[in-house]
């Protein structure tokens, strides 16, 4: 019998959870979950002996610093976002490279700041380590990508699902009272999850960066209207501009460009609004 393609997904976060319970009910996959409660994937050691021990095929690396409530905390733990933000994904990818296996990086878009373009994977990240403006956070996850020579590194922007999961993007529009309005990309993550699992069931190895953003963005204000047209929202925000609110650190407002994900991936993601009235369609039912 053909042994089945192995996946270990590190990180139970939001995210994570999401990748491990739809690959986990891929009958032709085997699939374990890991989460710092169960084992320290951050020692070198322990997680040799992990990936030995599974004869895994892929490790998604779902774990990270995001910082709670949001950004400004990365700025106050430095040396927490930097651990897991970098150092960790490093460790992975030298590990994984020993062991032969092949890591999956679900990291950020917010590398790029400004409206000038629709940023693709072969433009220079502006909002990172060379930008005394960046974020930390945003700093940490160029860094990683500036070293990385491993693996294929997905990323993603404001993701959002099909529950109100308190890290959606969804959640956190119904639950502020203040809204700036912005254009962003965002991901629906039920369809991350599927790329994530062509990309095993294909056996796609190999070192690459391809962005992960449904296409067509719309403005704070387009989202609020699919919300309150879809039952989910009736209330008032104020409409402030970003200085108002006080924030420690800067934000990256960005497009990404997909054009890579379509031509050489062959996947084609739903528009923004199409994700949208799905997402929001499964949240009212």
């Amino acid at each position: 019998m053909e042994k089945k393609a192995s996946v270990l997904v590190v990180g139970n976060g939001y995210v994570g959870g999401y990748v491990f319970a739809q690959l986990n009910a891929n009958k032709d996959l085997d699939c374990r979950l890991e989460s710092k409660s169960t084992t320290d994937y951050t020692d070198e050691w322990e997680l040799r002996e992990l990936l030995n021990e599974g004869e895994f095929d892929y490790l998604v690396n779902a774990q990270g610093y995001t910082g709670r409530p949001n950004v400004d905390a990365a700025e106050n733990d430095k040396e927490a976002c930097w651990k897991y933000n970098v150092q960790v994904p490093v460790m992975f990818n030298a590990v994984c490279r020993d062991l032969h296996v092949q890591p999956i990086h679900i990291t950020s878009g917010c590398v790029f700041a400004g409206y000038d373009k629709a940023w693709s994977e072969a433009d220079e990240p502006n909002f990172g380590v060379f930008n005394p403006d960046a974020s930390f956070y945003s700093t940490s996850k160029h860094a990683f990508e500036s070293v990385s020579d491993n693996g294929i590194t997905i990323r993603i922007r404001m993701p959002f699902c099909d529950t109100l999961h308190e890290r959606s993007y969804l959640t956190k529009i119904h639950k502020y009272d203040n809204l700036i309005s912005a254009v962003n990309s965002k991901t629906y993550i039920p369809e991350l999850v599927d790329f994530i699992e062509q990309i095993v069931v294909d056996g796609r190895t190999g070192h690459d960066v391809v962005h992960f953003t449904n296409p067509e963005p719309l403005e704070t204000a387009g989202v609020v209207e699919l919300m309150r047209e879809a039952g989910l929202e009736n209330k008032n925000w104020s409409w402030v501009d970003f200085e108002d609110l006080g924030c420690k650190a800067n934000r990256s407002n960005c497009i990404l460009d997909t054009t890579k994900l379509k031509e050489e991936y062959g996947f084609t993601m739903l528009t923004e609004t199409e994700a949208l009235k799905k997402s929001l369609k499964a949240i009212t039912a």
